[in-house]
């Protein structure tokens, strides 16, 4: 471990020394970036996708310019021209992947915040009822959270505050950009109003509770219903369907037909080792999907 953080503390280095400079420019990711909860500096990611996109173009070039010229006999313009295609095709993959993952990253973290914030609601509600201020709720937050996108946002809110010094409400704007759930920034803009009017944290965490879980009764009924929808689907593509095409396949080859220039035994064996377990795995990626990710 201490070697993987040392070779990727080097990269980070060496790339924000030759890319820093431009990596100031590329602001077109920092919110979504912001969002996705990645550990280091927006300009080190920036400089970081710029050095690999760069040593991907490099490696890519020498490797596909000397190998199809001593191998193949291509010529030196036939070599030089299709390694500096598949050039840059690689280098801008590695761009479009260091893109991608932020968001990624923070559709992730919005689906973690969104199916268990209710659940962190009710505790600081609980809490609140006893008299203990903002500061320490969130503390505990951090001590007894065990979704990482939300205790991770709580922790921000501490460092502001012991760390750096900031004011709780100035602390609690921070989190809202940092956070990629309308939900709780949202919650978090109810305690900043409340704290800046009556205090009284009691009343809106209460009330905030009921609401997520009213909407919790929500989605689970329209997980439920979704759920009702796939298994009639799965009945009728994994049950009755492979029971209707088996018949089929079996009576047209009583008739002596060949479809496409396949035996019908060769057709029951794609259907039965293939085909059902295809439809198989296309049912438990969509229901993956659907079911809410909660722990």
């Amino acid at each position: 471990m201490n070697e993987t953080s040392e070779r990727d503390s080097f990269l980070t280095t060496l790339s924000y020394r030759l890319f820093g400079n431009a990596a100031s420019r590329f602001m077109i990711l920092k919110r979504a970036y912001d969002q996705s909860g990645i550990s280091i500096l927006y300009d080190s990611y920036i400089a970081l996708m710029l050095f690999s996109s760069a040593a991907v173009f490099v490696s890519v070039f020498v490797i596909c310019s000397t190998l199809p010229y001593f191998l193949f006999k291509l010529t030196l313009f036939q070599s030089v021209f299709s390694a500096s295609v598949l050039s840059v095709v690689a280098s801008i993959i590695v761009v479009i992947v260091f893109f991608v993952y932020p968001l990624y990253r923070g559709k992730q973290r919005k689906a973690e915040i969104d199916s268990n914030l209710v659940y962190t609601a009710g505790y600081m509600g609980v809490l609140s009822a006893g008299g203990i201020s903002i500061e320490r709720i969130f503390d505990r937050v951090v001590q007894v959270e065990r979704h990482p996108a939300i205790r991770d946002l709580a922790k921000r809110l501490m460092t502001d505050v012991k760390v750096f010094g900031l004011d709780v409400v100035s602390s609690l704007n921070d989190v809202i950009k940092h956070s990629p759930s309308e939900v709780f920034s949202k919650l978090l803009v109810g305690i900043i109003n409340t704290l800046k009017t009556s205090g009284d944290l009691k009343s809106l965490l209460t009330f905030e509770t009921e609401r997520l879980l009213s909407m919790k009764r929500e989605q689970l009924k329209k997980t439920l219903n979704t759920l009702l929808g796939l298994g009639e689907l799965y009945i009728a593509g994994v049950v009755m369907g492979p029971v209707t095409f088996i018949i089929m396949i079996t009576i047209l080859s009583v008739m002596g037909n060949v479809a496409f220039g396949i035996s019908p035994i060769m057709q029951l064996n794609l259907l039965v080792f293939l085909g059902i377990p295809m439809i198989c795995l296309v049912f438990i990626i969509i229901l993956n999907g659907a079911l809410p990710q909660e722990e």
